[in-house]
């Protein structure tokens, strides 16, 4: 298999087994808070791109969805190419093909090699049927349905004027946490929460969400 194929086989697995392992162990009978305030949309304060310095991951963030951006770069022989049934063409500066018809960027190209920019887009939340967004104390909770009666949440708060920050469930160490406050129902690999308003107050004082990601507006636009 040419490297370019390789490499985007591999890149699709991985995006594929994330999706699948995304949803956290820990999950939610009922949308959080149970008395937050519903919100049709994000405030246009917030909406903009913003970066992450630690993995150079982008974030969207419009009026009613967040997206993600991830970018690779992906090194393939053009020996590679010509020997490949789908035939290629080289064109302002980007590689197109069949699999590929909006084309690949190219970022840097040797007589042997071109070095292809792959972009992925994941959809973190999107406001529709199956996603609640509410608000409570200054801090976002973003809801998604994913069967009846479980949902999975993690948070988005503003960080000063220029940035935010996610929170999400780490399993290994906030079901422990919201263990000790109320018991959790397990089924299967998953424990299911229904806490109270004052419970979940108590599991975000004792540091609950834990696993947190900063990003740094870079633009008030809203493309990517």
């Amino acid at each position: 298999m040419p490297r370019l194929l390789l490499f985007c086989a591999v890149v699709m697995l991985l995006v594929g087994l994330n999706a699948c392992s995304s949803d956290p162990a820990l999950q939610f009978e009922r949308p959080q808070p149970l008395t937050g305030t519903e919100e049709p949309a994000f405030p246009e304060a917030l909406w903009g791109q913003y970066f992450n310095a630690q993995d150079s991951t982008t974030l969207l963030l419009t009026s009613s969805a967040l997206v993600q951006k991830m970018q690779f770069l992906s090194p393939t022989a053009v020996q590679e190419l010509k020997q490949d049934s789908i035939p290629y063409k080289v064109e302002n500066g980007r590689l197109y093909r069949s699999d590929f018809p909006e084309g690949l960027p190219i970022v840097r190209s040797t007589p042997d090699s071109l070095y292809l920019q792959v972009t992925i887009l994941d959809t973190l939340f999107a406001q529709d049927a199956t996603h609640q967004l509410r608000s409570f104390k200054g801090m976002y909770f973003l809801n998604q349905q994913i069967a009846p009666n479980r949902w999975k949440v993690f948070c988005l708060s503003r960080q000063g004027r220029k940035r935010i920050r996610l929170q999400y469930l780490d399993d290994s160490v906030d079901v422990a946490k919201l263990e000790a406050i109320i018991p959790l129902r397990e089924t299967g690999k998953v424990f299911l929460a229904n806490p109270s308003q004052k419970d979940l107050r108590k599991f975000l004082k004792q540091g609950g969400f834990s696993q947190r990601e900063t990003y740094t507006r870079v633009s008030e636009g809203l493309e990517l």
